[in-house]
């Protein structure tokens, strides 16, 4: 199978390749609307697929209880249940740190820019390339 293949059904489930990569956010990241913007896109795709994950995960269950490596009927499915909520829970909570912390950037970021054009005394240009950037960067946004 070439690499640009997805892997499908129970081999996606199975294969150490499909874990999703840890992401370092920084401030390039938060300031750089494109970026936050494929960033969580990436987090939504959790939520979007709801139902294909829930499918498969109870599958995977359903598996283990046959080798014998978990309970029985319902206590799977409740295990199963368990697992995965605790998954979205997590996906939840780093997507929630992500935007908290990348408004905390941006908000100290304007602060900077607003005490720059208050206490500058410099020339008119400096004053208005300095109004320009902010109102640029609020329209961002």
């Amino acid at each position: 199978m070439s690499p640009s293949t997805p892997l499908l059904g129970s081999q996606a489930i199975h294969d150490p390749r499909g874990q999703s990569k840890t992401v370092q956010v920084n401030e390039t990241i938060c300031l750089n609307l494109s970026l936050f913007k494929d960033l969580l896109k990436e987090y939504r795709k959790l939520d979007d697929a709801v139902t294909m994950r829930l499918n498969r995960n109870n599958a995977q269950f359903r598996d283990r209880e046959r080798m014998g490596l978990s309970g029985r009927g319902s206590q799977t499915q409740d295990e199963a249940c368990l697992y995965f909520w605790k998954e979205l829970v997590e996906n939840w909570k780093g997507r929630a740190e992500i935007i908290n912390y990348c408004v905390q950037v941006v908000d100290k970021v304007m602060d900077e820019r607003q005490q720059s054009i208050q206490g500058q005394e410099a020339g008119l240009d400096a004053d208005r390339q300095l109004r320009a950037k902010l109102y640029a960067d609020e329209v961002k946004v």
